[in-house]
Order: structure tokens, then C-alpha cells, then sequence
């Protein structure tokens, strides 16, 4: 009984204080309408995060800001390697370019990101780790279209974009 009541007590004072989960608090976008041009993982993980913010259509019509995905790219790097020679451990990463804008105004030209993630090797499992390192990636593209997204919301609240 007490420990109900202890966590009662202690999840009315999170949601007391403002606490929320990253992306999932009030205000996480600024604009009512956006467009985002590009064909790359990202460029289509953003659509489906804007698609998913309440508040927020995607429309290719004077949109309110435009997000334009220019490069991306992965590379893969030998992080270490064991006493035989062979490779145990790589090095993903994930590179983009974009840039931004807000009605007339450039908010970031040429705006660069860059995540890297490390993951051990087996070749006696390769087709695993190779699944393994896909997944990296793909969670990558989804971390960096996140960070575009809060990105752009810091910058209209520095800038006093409307």
C-alpha cells in the first residue's frame, strides 16, 4: 500500500513539474505547414514525423517552412582489429547536409550533421551483423531527423520567426 502510494506521489510530481517525453511535449513545431524536398531516408523519415505532429500538414503549396534534405551519406571504418589481423569492431557513419527556410528567409544554408555508431564484428555471423549494422543505420536517419526537427524549432524561437 505504501509503495502505490509512493508512486502516485512521485508521478504527480513529474507531471506536475513539465515533464515530457523528448518530441512528445506542447510547441515541439512552430509552423503549421512545411515541405520537405529530397528523396533520401531522411528526407522521407522527416515527412513521416511532421505527418505525425498534431498541428502540422505537409503541403507543397507556400508552406511555411521548407526543409531540403541536399546529401547524405554512410561510410563504414575499421575500429579495431584483434591479434590474427581480422576486424572486430567498425565504425558507422551517417553524414547530411540541409538547409532551411522560413517564408523569404534563409534559416540555415548549410546546415551539417554527423552520428556515428560502433558495433563489434563476428565473421563466423556475418549476415547477423550485417543486419546489425543496417538497423544502425536506420536509426540513425531517424536520430538525425529529429535532431533537423528540434533544430528548427530552436532556431524560430531564437529568431523570432512566426
Amino acid at each position: 500500500m505504501l509503495k502505490a502510494f509512493s508512486s502516485l506521489i512521485l508521478i504527480c510530481f513529474i507531471s506536475a513539474c513539465g515533464f515530457h517525453l523528448r518530441g512528445t511535449g506542447p510547441g515541439t513545431f512552430p509552423y503549421a505547414t512545411a515541405s520537405v524536398l529530397g528523396d533520401s531516408a531522411v528526407a522521407l523519415q522527416l515527412k513521416q514525423s511532421l505527418a505525425s505532429l498534431p498541428g502540422v500538414m505537409l503541403s507543397a503549396n507556400k508552406p511555411a517552412v521548407v526543409i531540403n534534405v541536399i546529401n547524405e551519406s554512410t561510410e563504414q571504418k575499421v575500429l579495431t582489429v584483434n591479434n590474427a589481423g581480422r576486424v572486430s569492431e567498425y565504425r558507422l557513419f551517417y553524414r547530411i547536409t540541409y538547409s532551411v527556410q522560413a517564408g523569404e528567409r534563409q534559416l540555415l544554408e548549410n546546415g551539417k550533421l554527423q552520428l556515428n555508431r560502433d558495433y563489434s564484428y563476428d565473421e563466423n555471423n556475418s549476415l547477423g551483423k550485417d543486419a546489425e549494422a543496417s538497423l544502425l543505420i536506420a536509426d540513425m536517419q531517424q536520430d538525425a531527423a529529429q535532431q533537423i526537427l528540434r533544430r528548427i524549432s530552436a532556431l524560430a524561437k531564437v529568431q523570432n520567426v512566426p
